[in-house]
């Protein structure tokens, strides 16, 4: 829905545009702003860094299992390995999950505000929620602002599941895109925005 002047609240990530996020700045949220989601789309890959280059994973598993065998490798190695397929595991599921996500989105409700490319906010009822979400609000500072442009209210209990196949991420997406909400969902709501953000106050750190 279009707003006007509405505020709202955003959990900011230190490190990462601090210079623009002063109180009274404002920021321009677009088809040109690249959110979390979008770097994961842009950057997926398969290849870690392994000796003096990127080399993709499962050959690099396929060399200890089948040239060296398991039974030589030593724990180091088969631990660092398994922390890279369990990031890599992640990193495939949001994958997934954004690509479907974006993909209902643009065949079926293509006026709303894109996750690659927005902002997000929350409203007071869901703070505590997203504090806790969000690393238990470490390294993040929570700013009052004041929005005008496209608002989009959804929950994080309408994110797909990771053990859903891509195809069942995408018919589960119409949650998401229209959803119905319960008072738990509502405890839960975040909100996409594209537009005017205008910084009114730094709350705390």
């Amino acid at each position: 829905m279009e707003v006007k002047d509405k505020v709202m609240y955003h959990y900011h990530k230190l490190g990462i545009y601090d210079d623009k996020w002063q109180v009274g700045n404002e920021l321009v949220v677009d088809d040109n702003f690249d959110s979390y989601y979008s770097s994961i789309i842009d950057k997926f890959s398969t290849a870690v860094e392994y000796k003096n280059g990127l080399v993709p994973l499962e050959r690099i598993i396929d060399k200890y299992l089948d040239d060296i065998g398991i039974e030589n490798v030593d724990l180091e190695t088969i631990t660092d390995l398994l922390k890279a397929s369990s990031d890599m595991i992640t990193n495939a599921n949001m994958y997934n999950r954004e690509l479907m996500l974006e993909k209902y989105r643009k065949e079926n409700n293509p006026k709303l505000p894109s996750r690659l490319h927005s902002i997000w906010l929350a409203d007071k009822e869901s703070l505590n929620f997203w504090k806790e979400q969000l690393n238990g609000g470490r390294n993040l500072t929570l700013y009052r602002v004041s929005v005008t442009g496209n608002l989009f209210k959804s929950s994080d209990s309408f994110i797909p599941d990771d053990e859903l196949t891509a195809k069942e991420m995408y018919e589960v997406s119409s949650a998401y895109w229209n959803p119905v909400f319960s008072e738990e969902d509502l405890c839960k709501a975040e909100y996409l925005f594209q537009g005017k953000v205008k910084v009114l106050e730094k709350i705390n750190k």
